[in-house]
């Protein structure tokens, strides 16, 4: 049990642990930046345009007890929020395991 716990810290760390000093605007003026939970950022910021949920492996190192190490692959949540810039400019927020990793900007909408 305490393999399983110490295999999910570390993927959680690794998903989540990215440092990306981003930030954004939100539609209503207030700003959200890399870090912030889903909840907080949820709160902040008006309904996105757009959702997308899926699962992303992540390949996390553990002590086997023995003195050696494995290695395992675990799904993480992640989920992208869409916000529209005027009628032609996307913004997506990129949530990993329920924190604000990652702010991309771009992708014209047509």
């Amino acid at each position: 049990m305490k393999r399983i716990v110490a295999i999910l810290a570390v993927a959680a760390s690794l998903a989540g642990g990215q440092a990306f000093a981003d930030n954004f605007r939100c539609p209503n003026g207030k700003i959200v930046s890399t870090g912030d939970s889903i909840s907080l950022v949820s709160t902040k910021c008006d309904p996105p345009a757009g959702t997308f949920r899926r699962e992303e492996p992540v390949t996390a190192q553990f002590d086997r007890g023995d003195g050696r190490t494995g290695t395992t692959t675990v799904y993480i949540e992640v989920q992208e929020w869409t916000y529209t810039q005027g009628s032609t400019l996307l913004h997506t927020l990129i949530f990993r395991n329920g924190i604000l990793a990652e702010v991309r900007t771009g992708g014209f909408v047509q």
